[in-house]
């Protein structure tokens, strides 16, 4: 809600100060391209680690709400408690993740003790995050220099 505030403030400050609408749907256009370009370096990253992780099996122990980002999948791995890296389905958490259930999981540990748990269900957000945001970037990437022919 605050975000949208802003971005409506912002807005009407570019129109009093006399900037064409045109161009500030145009700079919109170009904030979103590169979002969508972010986000699909985002899942080539995600993929490379999920590549070099190694792979565990993992059990699952309940899920974790955090106040802020969201809720997130606890698992145990030879003894330790880790946290999923991508944050959990809320809404059907009860037919997704099974109390006790072992599952298959990739680890990437890092030498200052972070590390990075991929399960199935970041296989799937993987799987489908990086082929939308990759094609939204290359159709709006197409189309872009026509609409800002349009919009200039």
């Amino acid at each position: 809600m605050e975000i949208l505030i802003a971005i409506i403030i912002i807005v009407v400050l570019l129109l009093v100060l006399g900037v064409s609408p045109w161009l500030i749907i145009a700079g919109a256009l170009v904030l979103i391209e590169l979002l969508l370009i972010f986000m699909t370096g985002f899942f080539i990253v995600s993929l490379v680690l999920l590549f070099i992780a190694k792979p565990v099996k993992a059990e699952f122990l309940r899920i974790f709400e955090h106040e802020v980002v969201g809720t997130y999948a606890i698992y145990k791995i030879d003894g330790e408690e880790y946290k999923n890296t991508f944050p959990a389905e809320i809404m059907f958490v009860d037919k997704i993740y099974h109390e006790g259930k072992i599952y298959s999981a990739r680890l990437k540990k890092r030498k200052n003790g972070k590390y990075m748990l991929f399960d199935w269900y970041s296989y799937i957000v993987i799987g489908v995050g990086l082929p939308m945001s990759a094609a939204s970037a290359a159709l709006l990437g197409y189309l872009l220099p026509m609409l800002l022919g349009i919009f200039g």
